[in-house]
């Protein structure tokens, strides 16, 4: 009795999928061509260069310490050793939080385009009554491929309903 049910849940559930309005999207290719994209890219290249600015002033301003001990050889003081030890320190910390907040700026602003395209596929997967979308990459033959009119509605829309 079970084996039957179980039989006749399968082939219910295989009707209904044969039956499903399928559609395909490739989430790379909106995610390159879409605008916002570029724009943060651009933002976060800014923000990169600008801080690895102020790392390499503060490297440099290191190096030239460590010149300054090496030339003095022996007659290098333990105070001036533990001072730049301390300035080596406090740059690596710098250094390590400076990536950190590139990794946290670079994650909100692509967690924000990456959410816009999910709901651009939403909109466009409603508006034609697709009952499931997946990633192009994934399916072999079939599905209508939905990516330009994603991207169409994510550059035509500043507001996408969530």
């Amino acid at each position: 009795m079970k084996k039957i049910l179980t039989l006749v849940m399968a082939v219910s559930m295989s009707v209904s999928i044969f039956a499903a309005k399928i559609a395909t999207v490739n989430t790379q290719k909106v995610f390159q061509g879409y605008s916002k994209t570029q724009a943060a890219k651009t933002k976060l290249e800014a923000a990169k260069t600008k801080l690895e600015g102020q790392l390499a002033v503060k490297a440099k301003n290191l190096e030239k310490i460590a010149k300054e001990l090496n030339a003095k050889g022996d007659k290098v003081t333990l105070a001036e050793k533990d001072k730049f030890q301390k300035q080596q320190m406090e740059f690596g910390k710098e250094r390590q939080a400076l990536q950190q907040k590139l990794g946290r700026l670079e994650y909100e602003e692509m967690g924000s385009i990456q959410a816009e395209i999910k709901s651009a596929i939403k909109q466009v997967a409603r508006k034609n009554k697709y009952e499931i979308v997946i990633e192009e990459g994934a399916v072999l033959y079939g599905g209508k491929n939905i990516t330009a009119e994603v991207l169409k509605v994510l550059e035509s829309s500043n507001k996408i309903k969530l």
